[in-house]
């Protein structure tokens, strides 16, 4: 409190006592005079708390600084610095003076250091541990940009309550097969049709998808995509001869598949123990279904080359996933793992047979299991690299025609193994640009897979 100020106000409240009505006791005015000293009393002695106060704070700074950090310390303040002018000013004094003597400091040291102040402040006067607590004071440690996106990526988690994705990807299929018609005269002759047939598909896919926070535990999301497909079919029969080729190109698109998907945290990261989320999904058949499709005899090949008229986008049957997840940050790395099973009910449908004319009957798809586990380093706060595997073991699919028996569809198994290498890049508070690149390690694989993802925070 400036002395000067306080003589001033003392003089000004003397003067003014003198321009009283002369009715005016001396009594009252000498009561007057030890109220304002009491005040002025009050006010040096809260001065000096404070900078008492100020003073052990500091000394603590000064120990923290110099002090090691333990694990779990160093678990719990991990986190990104930002800027001071980037931080909104707030209602807590003892924030915004970190703030500004601190620019650099991290949010998790900002509430790792208001939390010290205090339980400081609560040793020294009491009365302060039954006042509430401030609610600009940040109650836990924000992970980087790099750390959410890898998170949200992985499990479906997101600090925001709403959530937007965009996502553009392409796969490459390509198939070689030699197909023999006939048999082998003395065991050396092969008489009878010999086309060797090849098949590349090119697979544009644009999918959206809407998330939405129920709490800090639950999330939900649901996805349409949207896909363009073409198929280029070889076969090198045409005449009879194995050597003149024949080729067809067959183009389709439209809605895949829709699907609405939930992912729950039964465990928090701790020191010890890792992430675990519990995810499910159900998809409903939007697409073009995959039964039914007519094929038809490409000219010139003198049977050996037969296209369908259309191009599926879609699995034709309801389906539904369950999965568990788990993460663990190691700073800088995250390691993270996953197991899925995917169900698919049997559905009937009108026609089911590439003949020509309806052939009704019901379809069992292959249920699957998926695994994957894989790594993320993060390079900064705000962008990060990964690497992943994941396989996926498809079961045989079955058919069965109206008032026969059910028959497996030969080939229908898959086994499905990926290399997905991928990079994450945060381009502001609220939008990020995850990229991947996948290579196909098993003939049922793609060849390649590229995707980027654009997701936005509310």
């Amino acid at each position: 409190m400036d002395r000067t100020y306080i003589r001033a106000a003392l003089i000004a409240s003397s003067a003014a006592a003198l321009t009283l009505p002369f009715s005016a006791s001396a009594q009252d005015l000498e009561t007057e005079v030890e109220q304002l000293r009491a005040q002025v009393a009050e006010m040096e002695q809260r001065e000096a708390r404070a900078n008492a106060r100020l003073q052990a704070l500091e000394a603590r700074l000064l120990r923290i600084e110099a002090e090691p950090i333990s694990p779990g310390e160093a678990l719990t303040i991990r986190g990104r610095a930002v800027p001071a002018q980037a931080r909104p000013m707030t209602l807590n004094p003892s924030l915004d003076n970190l703030r500004g003597a601190y620019p650099t400091l991290s949010r998790e040291g900002e509430a790792r250091l208001v939390q010290i102040q205090q339980a400081e402040d609560a040793a020294q006067d009491p009365g302060l541990g039954d006042q509430p607590e401030e609610e600009s004071v940040q109650k836990a440690p924000d992970a980087s940009a790099a750390v959410e996106d890898i998170v949200q990526e992985q499990q479906g988690l997101q600090t925001s309550r709403w959530g937007a994705d965009l996502s553009v990807g392409y796969s490459r299929f390509s198939d070689a097969r030699i197909n023999l018609d006939g048999f082998l005269a003395l065991d050396a002759i092969f008489l009878g049709t010999i086309s060797i047939d090849e098949v590349d598909a090119d697979i544009f896919t644009s999918e959206a998808t809407l998330r939405y926070g129920v709490n800090d535990k639950l999330f939900l999301d649901a996805s349409a995509p949207f896909l363009y497909r073409t198929s280029t079919f070889r076969s090198g029969g045409a005449g009879g001869a194995a050597n003149t080729p024949v080729e067809a190109t067959v183009s389709d698109g439209g809605l895949g598949d829709m699907s609405v998907g939930a992912s729950y945290q039964l465990l928090a990261e701790t020191l010890r123990r890792p992430n675990v989320v519990l995810s499910g999904r159900v998809k409903v058949p939007t697409g073009q279904e995959p039964f039914g499709i007519d094929f038809v005899e490409v000219v010139g090949s003198e049977g050996n080359l037969q296209v369908p008229e259309k191009l599926a986008t879609g699995s034709g049957v309801y389906g539904a996933s369950l999965g568990v997840s788990v993460l663990k940050s190691l700073d800088p790395l995250v390691v993270f793992g996953s197991v899925n099973y995917f169900r698919n009910f049997e559905r009937n449908f009108g026609d089911i047979d590439e003949s020509p004319g309806p052939q009704p009957g019901r379809v069992d798809v292959g249920d699957a299991v998926q695994l994957g586990a894989g790594l993320a380093f993060a390079l900064n706060d705000r962008s990060s690299i990964s690497m992943s595997y994941s396989q996926r073991v498809v079961g045989r699919s079955r058919v069965r025609l109206d008032g026969q028996d059910w028959q497996r569809i030969v080939g229908s198994q898959a086994n499905v193994a990926l290399v997905n290498l991928g990079a994450t890049f945060s381009l502001g508070q609220q939008l990020s640009l995850v990229s991947t690149v996948g290579i196909g390690l098993t003939d049922d694989s793609p060849d390649m897979v590229v995707g980027l993802r654009l997701p936005y925070r509310f």
